[in-house]
């Protein structure tokens, strides 16, 4: 029996809203005696605001409440502000050149005098300016975080998905029982306790390792193994929604703003660390990772009623893709590549699914696009995500300094991935299709058929200690 529990205490009070007054991403100096700044984004105001009208579209279908006349009205009293203050340092700089050489000159000591009270001068008032400037900066470059990517062209901007793959039609369902009525292969307690068993404690791990596998056979994919605890400030630079994870209290904190939440190594956040200020040769590119681990995504069980199953689950197991690649057009390609691998691993099921493109208005902010993988739940006559996969474009590279090199110049990576497999909702889902796991096929299983027995594994974990 495979026991899945939530340990941990999370402090629920700074989770109460998405977005926060302090940022860890971008900290302006007046924060800087307590908190540290990890990284410092590339924030492309010209960009965004010479492209004013996509924004807004966006906004508009993404159906969020924010104003880019209001953000852009902060940035031009930002930069009005910062201009003064790049003048000021300019004149005291001269100032300070010219004392040098006057010195050096054997200058007056009149002159001299005029000249450090000059400089005198010049301190306090660049001084005063920055702490002018702190509260404008912070005002502004908080709102400027929150503006959201600009859409895919392909990303449907109404209140529909676009339907891009169907696999068999489901059959009569009325009246189908839950997956929760099969005591002997699940005991649910709640969203965060449950425990598979037998056969359904072998598929949770079986399936995850054979689409791993079949990822780096097939798709030529490298698997890695990645943190389940990521810091605020990669959360931040993706624009997640922190409510989205349990944030971990922590005794010894020395950036209080930059906590750690638990989301699992197969999330896509949990790659953001490694790529962090990385700059690559463009010969490398694409990069094609593959993980399997956990997931704790708190967001997506909302979306599946009030009633508490392994649909509703915060955690489960998942294989995690991640692709950087150097162009917009590579990037939609990579995409195709991972739903094409995506389809073989469910079609080898014979279970009712479906791939769509998701609404504008149920993208996350750092999201241009997102392609969901549905599987039919009988119980509930509706489809549910066992998986999706997202173009995020160059938006999330810029926030993190994720770059490749060409000539003389730097090239922000556009990246795709998600979460192909969740393999809890995918289990409830073959449950209640009254489908024997012991007799499904995965793609990429291992040579034992991917269905081993328990004495087989008995015998493994007695290997490990001859």
């Amino acid at each position: 029996m495979l026991g899945l529990q939530i340990v941990l205490r999370s402090c629920r009070a700074a989770q109460k809203g998405s977005i926060r007054k302090i940022s860890a991403l971008y900290i302006t100096g007046d924060k800087a005696n307590e908190n540290y700044a990890t990284l410092q984004p590339y924030l492309d105001f010209a960009g965004t605001f010479d492209e004013a009208a996509s924004l807004e579209q966006s906004i508009a279908s993404r159906g969020l409440d924010i104003s880019v006349e209001s953000v852009f009205r902060k940035y031009q009293k930002y930069q009005t502000h910062h201009e003064q203050l790049q003048r000021v340092v300019g004149e005291r700089e001269a100032v300070t050149k010219n004392l040098k050489e006057v010195t050096k000159k054997g200058g007056s000591e009149l002159q001299i005098e005029e000249l450090k009270e000059q400089g005198k001068t010049l301190r306090n008032d660049l001084k005063a300016l920055k702490q002018a400037l702190y509260p404008i900066e912070d005002d502004f470059i908080h709102d400027f975080l929150h503006l959201p990517n600009r859409l895919h062209a392909q990303c449907p901007t109404g209140d529909r998905e676009v339907l891009l793959y169907r696999h068999s039609l489901p059959g009569s369902t009325s009246n189908v029982p839950s997956h929760l009525e099969r005591k002997d292969l699940i005991h649910f307690v709640d969203n965060n306790r449950y425990y598979m068993m037998e056969q359904a404690a072998h598929f949770d791990v079986n399936a995850m390792q054979s689409l791993g596998r079949y990822f780096v056979t097939k798709g030529d994919f490298v698997q890695t193994a990645n943190p389940d605890f990521v810091r605020c400030v990669l959360l931040e630079a993706n624009a997640t929604p922190l409510a989205d994870y349990h944030m971990v209290r922590e005794e010894h904190l020395q950036n209080k703003i930059n906590t750690a939440y638990l989301t699992g190594g197969a999330a896509f956040e949990s790659y953001l660390g490694a790529m962090t200020k990385l700059c690559v040769y463009p010969s490398v590119l694409p990069l094609r990772y593959v993980c399997c681990g956990r997931s704790y995504n708190r967001a997506e069980a909302q979306h599946y009623g009030p009633t508490p199953s392994l649909y509703t689950a915060t955690q489960t197991n998942a294989v995690q893709s991640f692709v950087a690649t150097q162009t917009a057009d590579e990037a939609n390609a990579q995409l195709e590549h991972i739903l094409s691998l995506a389809i073989d691993f469910y079609k080898a099921l014979d279970v009712p699914f479906r791939i769509v493109y998701a609404p504008a208005a149920s993208l996350t902010p750092s999201e241009s696009l997102r392609a969901v993988i549905e599987v039919y739940a009988p119980s509930l006559q509706r489809y549910v995500c066992v998986g999706r996969i997202s173009n995020y474009g160059d938006f999330v590279s810029k926030r993190i300094l994720f770059s490749t090199r060409r000539e003389k110049h730097y090239d922000f990576l556009h990246l795709v991935g998600g979460p192909v497999l969740y393999t809890t909702r995918l289990i409830a889902a073959l449950l209640e299709h009254n489908i024997r796991l012991v007799d499904c096929k995965l793609v990429g299983a291992s040579s034992s058929g991917g269905k081993p027995t328990m004495e087989q594994d008995l015998q493994q974990f007695k290997d490990l200690f001859t």
